[in-house]
């Protein structure tokens, strides 16, 4: 009879990962253990998968998802059909976490933030394209980006709206005037990109002007939007996700073309400066790029930032007027109301920013269009030690869970701003008056870390104050110069999801400069 043996290699690899099992177990386990007991953690709810180690049905759920422009809905729905505000799901052999629970969110982004990380993979993606700037970077080198950029969103620089003056007049001029349907979305994309190169550089790529446009802005536009969305990897789009593991030629030669977008910019005001009688640049010339000079002369700082800041500024604001004015023109007494409060308040005059703070009820349209359609709907950190989340764990979710070091927890904005136990049953709705609370309930509203259009903790926004500025006059003027503003869309929104969000199906409105009469209207349908 033949004797089955086990070779002594098997042998060797058996006792190894025996060994090394009982070594984490004495050690990392029995201090996980430890800090679970201490702080009263329980396991947090399972998602249920067909595929429950390396969740590749979630995978391509997911996937799914994101090429239907459904994905912060299927991510809503995930939560919601677990009856938890905190789940854990496996995927690819790691466990991630989701939660739309305001108080782990504030753990991590503000009473634990030292625990907390960007995320090794997601900084080194990021600053692939945009080098590493004020998004890109932690620690010493993340404070002294803020701290060099902090001064370029005071209140002087902020409250200089005649700079945006210029570059409405030219958005309004592209807009027929005759109630013909147009799509608004790329138009503010093209405003913004001239707003932000122009507070940025100190002069504008003229995105809305065909006949001044810089040349390179085309080409800028298409590789930063290639760059920020990962499900543009033509890799992926001939091999599926496994392309997402592959070496992608096109990133690389796209950000290629975004440094060299930078780079000529700031060759041409290096060039001016050296030119220039004084060391110090007028005061009607002011410019980041100005403050950032000042502050350093390592170009691949300055051009780092310059990005970094560029792309929040472009996107950001574009795709907040898309959406509100998506969302205000079929609420025509909503509009009506805000007409009021814009003639009562500015009349037809050019606003200023201290009139833009008097109108209330503008505030709450952004404030409502931000909390519906966030910009950055889902963001995420990686755990730098192992920690402590304050709830999502138990029969309830009301206990404290464990994070292990490494570990992933994804926090969904989109969801957290709909929840109807903190927004009311009406939470699904484009609802303003619940930002002004005389008037939607007794109690005053305050979401506090159940409201995140700016992110909060250390890593706020410092631009904040800006894009409402920015986002607030380009509304006031487009509501002063059109007397009609009408929606031509009837489809449901759908995002467009990248490193930002917009809507998929963008901005179609009909604008008319004077309000159509009756008889107007008769004799244009027969």
């Amino acid at each position: 009879m033949a004797i089955f043996t086990i070779p002594k290699v098997a042998i060797t690899l058996i006792a190894l990962y025996i060994a090394r099992r009982v070594y984490w177990e004495a050690t990392t386990g029995a201090r996980r253990r430890s800090i679970a007991k201490q702080n009263g953690c329980l396991p947090p709810r399972k998602v249920p998968l067909r595929d429950p180690i390396f969740g590749l049905d979630l995978l391509y759920s997911n996937i799914k998802a994101h090429s239907d422009n459904r994905l912060l809905e299927a991510w809503s729905d995930r939560l919601k059909s677990q009856e938890r505000h905190t789940v854990v799901m496996p995927i690819l052999g790691n466990n991630i976490y989701l939660t739309d629970d305001p108080e782990n969110i504030k753990s991590m982004l503000a009473t634990n933030f030292n625990s907390w990380s960007l995320g090794r993979e997601r900084i080194k993606m990021m600053a692939s394209f945009l080098g590493y700037g004020i998004f890109c970077t932690e620690g010493a080198a993340w404070k002294h980006s803020r701290d060099m950029l902090r001064p370029c969103f005071e209140r002087s620089q902020v409250a200089d709206v005649d700079m945006m003056e210029k570059h409405v007049k030219c958005l309004i001029d592209q807009i027929p005037d005759d109630g013909k349907t147009i799509d608004l979305q790329p138009l503010f994309h093209h405003l913004s990109m001239d707003i932000a190169t122009e507070f940025l550089f100190g002069r504008s790529t003229n995105a809305q002007d065909p006949n001044l446009r810089d040349e390179d802005v085309e080409h800028f536009v298409e590789a930063i939007e290639y760059c920020s969305d990962p499900f543009s990897n033509d890799n992926i789009k001939r091999w599926g996700f496994i392309g997402a593991f592959l070496p992608d030629p096109k990133h690389a030669k796209c950000a290629k073309v975004l440094r060299d977008f930078a780079d000529k910019y700031l060759d041409a005001e290096i060039a001016s400066r050296s030119t220039s009688t004084t060391t110090t640049p007028p005061k009607d010339r002011y410019s980041f790029l100005d403050t950032l000079l000042s502050a350093t002369q390592d170009r691949t700082t300055i051009r780092s930032e310059l990005l970094n800041i560029l792309l929040a500024g472009r996107d950001t604001t574009a795709s907040l007027l898309s959406n509100l004015f998506f969302e205000l023109t079929r609420h025509p007494s909503k509009l009506a109301r805000l007409r009021h409060e814009i003639s009562t308040h500015i009349g037809s005059s050019q606003p200023t920013y201290d009139t833009l703070k008097q109108l209330k009820y503008l505030r709450a349209i952004i404030n409502e269009t931000q909390r519906l359609y966030p910009v950055v709907p889902s963001n995420s950190r990686e755990t730098l030690i192992d920690t402590v989340l304050p709830r999502g764990g138990g029969p309830t979710g009301a206990s404290p869970i464990l994070i292990p070091k490494g570990s992933f927890v994804a926090y969904h904005s989109y969801s957290l701003q709909r929840r109807k136990d903190i927004y009311g049953e009406d939470a699904e709705e484009f609802v303003p008056e619940r930002w002004m609370p005389d008037e939607h309930s007794s109690a005053p509203l305050r979401p506090g870390w159940a409201y995140l259009a700016f992110s909060g903790g250390p890593r706020v926004c410092i631009g904040q104050n800006f894009a409402i500025t920015e986002a607030g006059y380009v509304v006031v003027r487009l509501l002063q110069t059109f007397g009609e503003v009408e929606s031509r869309d009837e489809g449901v929104w759908r995002e467009k999801l990248t490193i930002t969000c917009i809507g998929a199906g963008g901005c179609k409105l009909g604008l008319r400069r004077e309000l159509e009469t009756e008889g107007e209207a008769v004799e244009e349908k027969s």
